[in-house]
């Protein structure tokens, strides 16, 4: 293992800790979220004491870390596993936002959870120190120098799993490109999503680092919908569902509407039972009534989710406003639209790939491994336009055949990712047994 190169090690400690500082100082003040990181923390290191105390005579534990709530979402099936393949293992969860926090706080089957302490060295080898680790694992992306270092120097095996390093990644940058190269090669093993993701990776470190096995988040995909009851879909009249090829439009923003709703209106001139279900990602009352008013400039009949009431709809268009239930309504679709591309990245398109539709979404799904992998499958298309989706959605109207091929290779897609719970897991327990 190469060790972390002095220069590095002197920039990220001497200089990047202590801004890191400054800058949480400053921001505490004005930021809300920074705020409760930092009182969060307070005591601990008290609170990790008790719960190496109450660890069980023979046990030791993993630390596994999400950064915030999504990353969780995709360790939730390494937890399980973990539980019946390594039983004398406790899995400790980490976190460094609050969302993160809050969705461990909720989370059942989660034994022992924590924040992370800053990365300052002190706090580093504290923890480390306090939790004698056997494992670290980190989850996709949020991986910090002087934990990963501390532990190398420690001999405690650390594995990067889900690792995403997309095509627009900074870590390739001229200056980062250094210090990345210097801590990761500290890294055990870098269990990456896909062949494009190692190929990046290698570029960073020893190929003999990185291995493709996937993405856990598939299986915890699988085992969330096996348990998605139809009840949502109960409230919806059956005849309107019957009769109609619906598209189901799931977490969408304000941009993602400008671009769906024209279309639509457009192809329901054309196709009298087409229907659109739009999901809003946050329903609030000024969005809903945006939306009210964008859709009445169409001219579409529209109603709400939570107003539904008897055997009969008049409209085209149903406004969900309530959440937690998209992944059921996603059963009834006929194609799906996944939100979030016009703005900071598109959010899950598993739940629907995971159903069989042809998927739709805006520009910025560069993030998503799985969204580029449908594209090229053939599963799913990026649009910039209203124009570009009316004219994608017009070929699968008139091409029962062409939809079908699409919803097979969105299907096959999430198939193919099945297991890679159990080959990390596979990988854990080769690094247990040959670490010293």
């Amino acid at each position: 293992m190469k060790r972390y190169h002095p220069f590095w090690f002197f920039l990220y400690n001497a200089l990047v800790i202590p801004a890191l500082f400054c800058g949480m100082e400053i921001a505490r003040f004005c930021n809300a979220k920074v705020r409760e990181g930092i009182r969060g923390r307070k005591g601990l290191f008290r609170r990790l004491k008790q719960a190496k105390a109450d660890l069980e005579p023979g046990r030791r534990f993993v630390i596994i870390h999400c950064t915030s709530a999504g990353e969780f979402e995709a360790a939730r099936p390494i937890l399980e596993k973990l539980k019946q393949r390594l039983p004398g293992l406790k899995a400790h969860v980490t976190c460094y936002s609050p969302s993160g926090m809050r969705s461990l706080e909720k989370a059942a089957g989660v034994e022992s959870f924590s924040y992370l302490p800053f990365d300052d060295l002190n706090s580093v080898r504290r923890f480390l120190s306090v939790m004698d680790p056997a494992a670290f694992l980190i989850v996709k992306h949020d991986i910090w120098p002087n934990m990963v270092c501390v532990a190398a120097e420690r001999k405690i095996p650390v594995l990067w799993i889900n690792a995403n390093l997309h095509s627009r990644t900074k870590r390739l940058g001229f200056f980062l490109r250094g210090l990345n190269r210097s801590f990761l090669n500290q890294i055990s093993e870098i269990l990456t999503v896909g062949d494009d993701h190692a190929l990046r990776l290698t570029r960073l470190v020893s190929p003999e680092k990185v291995e493709v096995v996937g993405d856990s988040r598939y299986d915890r995909t699988i085992a969330r919908l096996s348990q998605v009851s139809d009840s949502p879909l109960d409230a919806i009249p059956q005849e309107w569902l019957r009769a109609s090829r619906v598209i189901v439009a799931g977490s969408t923003w304000g941009p993602d509407q400008r671009v769906l709703i024209p279309a639509f209106a457009t192809l329901k001139t054309e196709n009298s039972t087409l229907r659109l279900i739009l999901v809003p990602h946050e329903p609030k009352p000024r969005f809903l009534q945006d939306t009210h008013f964008y859709l009445d400039g169409y001219r579409l009949k529209h109603s709400l989710y939570s107003q539904l009431g008897g055997d009969s709809l008049d409209a085209d268009v149903l406004i969900v406003d309530k959440v937690g239930i998209l992944a059921a309504l996603y059963r009834a679709a006929w194609a799906a639209y996944v939100g979030g591309a016009f703005g900071e990245g598109v959010h899950s398109v598993l739940e629907p790939a995971a159903f069989h539709l042809p998927i739709f979404f805006g520009p910025r799904y560069y993030m998503s491994h799985e969204a580029g992998a449908l594209i090229q499958r053939g599963g799913a298309w990026s649009v910039n336009s209203p124009f570009e989706l009316e004219e994608h959605l017009r070929r699968l109207l008139q091409d029962e055949t062409a939809r079908q091929a699409a919803a097979q290779a969105s299907g096959d897609l999430v198939k193919s990712g099945v297991g890679a719970t159990d080959r990390i897991i596979d990988h854990l327990e080769k690094a247990l047994q040959t670490t010293p």
